[in-house]
């Protein structure tokens, strides 16, 4: 394991533990969470900049991605369902790895949430939807000076221009197939961002940020949506955990009851919105894809 991966585990089940502790209840459950990318160092920031983030309701910020937000969810259901835990963060390379390590039980659970078809897997216990089928909304993300792009008003228009994005994505992909769109696939965001930006294919589609212009850097580059479009995925998100764990049984039952609370506070969709996702200046916007 790498210092800074040893860095941010070890920062995060120290403040997750600081957080929690109480003697008025039973010692903690400690939950192994499986991430992938850089997610470890911020969700790491977060608890440091808000150490009882997982026992408040109102504590959001714009500036989280969604996979952080979606860590702040878990722990929060978890508290909420009535079990103290600490958090042992593990990162993993990409998030093929990340499942792969979830259906091996060396992990309890992890974040992003995963697609449904995943979910079902025998190995896993399967909250419900998080993200309802339909909600997972992107946009069509391109270089600010591609003018002609950015003048597409339909999907008609939008075949006339190549796209990236990767057959791992299973949702996104099926989204451009059902599109009849152009493609080429790679293995990473990363590498997505840098055959839009050298003009080796004209967009992709990603997911709107928090930005009051929606733009959003990729490898410090910026990029911008085609205004009026956007493509809701044909899938749901889940949170899961691994029955291969010894503490599945006690986490999976307060994961179910803590989100039917937050459901019912309306704390998700609070979430959602706060960084971003579900976003009010795109709520009008043509869905060009796709339906049931």
């Amino acid at each position: 394991m790498s210092k800074a991966r040893t860095f941010a585990t070890c920062l995060i089940f120290a403040l997750a533990k600081a957080a929690f502790a109480s003697p008025a209840v039973a010692a903690p459950i400690e939950v192994p969470v499986g991430v992938s990318d850089n997610l470890g160092p911020r969700i790491a920031g977060i608890l440091k900049t808000n150490p009882d983030v997982c026992t408040k309701d109102d504590v959001y910020s714009s500036k989280w991605l969604r996979t952080s937000l979606e860590f702040v969810i878990l722990c929060r259901a978890i508290r909420l369902g009535g079990v103290e835990a600490t958090y042992r963060i593990m990162s993993y390379p990409n998030s093929a790895r990340t499942r792969a390590e979830l259906l091996k039980g060396s992990v309890l659970t992890m974040v992003d949430f995963p697609w449904g078809a995943f979910s079902n897997n025998k190995t896993l216990y399967k909250s419900a939807a998080v993200l309802k089928v339909g909600e997972f909304v992107k946009g069509v993300y391109t270089r600010p000076d591609h003018t002609a792009l950015l003048k597409v008003k339909t999907l008609k228009g939008l075949r006339k221009f190549t796209a990236v994005s990767s057959k791992t994505w299973v949702y996104d992909w099926d989204a451009l197939e059902r599109m009849q769109v152009r493609k080429h696939s790679v293995a990473k965001y990363g590498q997505m961002g840098k055959m839009v930006a050298s003009g080796r294919v004209d967009f992709l589609v990603s997911e709107f940020p928090g930005a009051s212009d929606l733009s959003q850097y990729i490898n410090g580059v910026r990029f911008i949506p085609v205004p009026g479009l956007k493509v809701a995925l044909l899938g749901s998100r889940h949170a899961v955990v691994s029955k291969r764990h010894p503490n599945a049984k006690p986490v999976f039952a307060a994961i179910q009851s803590g989100l039917k609370i937050m459901r019912a506070r309306g704390l998700i969709k609070l979430g959602y919105r706060a960084v971003g996702f579900f976003n009010p200046r795109v709520a009008d916007w043509k869905v060009l894809c796709c339906s049931e």
